[in-house]
């Protein structure tokens, strides 16, 4: 997907998600979906890699890390831990704890560029 088709698409898709007058939970995890998608991309871009190298380097095929870029979903953490070795870079995970309703909050990626020899 092209950049302007994709940021028409991610634009799409966060004004349905704020149409909507109720907190949808799907639109909610759509949403970190694509944050994640976002972040992976930029974090591969900014080190100046294809989508080819970091799937073949990561062990995916290069449609399943278009998916993930494109937002069709959060990889699980081996899959995340993969994708950053591919990209020389070492994710930090967080999961945190809402003391207000005890749901498990959406996952926080951090990443640092892994240092070079």
């Amino acid at each position: 997907m092209g950049h302007s088709r994709w940021e028409t698409y991610k634009a799409k898709r966060l004004r349905e998600m704020e149409a909507d007058a109720q907190p949808h939970p799907e639109y909610e995890q759509a949403g970190r979906d694509l944050e994640l998608g976002d972040q992976l991309r930029e974090i591969r871009k900014r080190r100046g890699l294809s989508q080819k190298v970091v799937a073949e380097r990561s062990g995916m095929s290069q449609p399943a890390l278009s998916r993930i870029e494109g937002g069709g979903g959060i990889p699980d953490i081996a899959t995340l831990l993969r994708l950053g070795a591919a990209m020389g870079v070492r994710f930090r995970v967080e999961l945190v704890v809402d003391d207000d309703t005890t749901e498990i909050e959406p996952l926080t990626v951090h990443h640092r560029q892994l240092a070079t020899a």
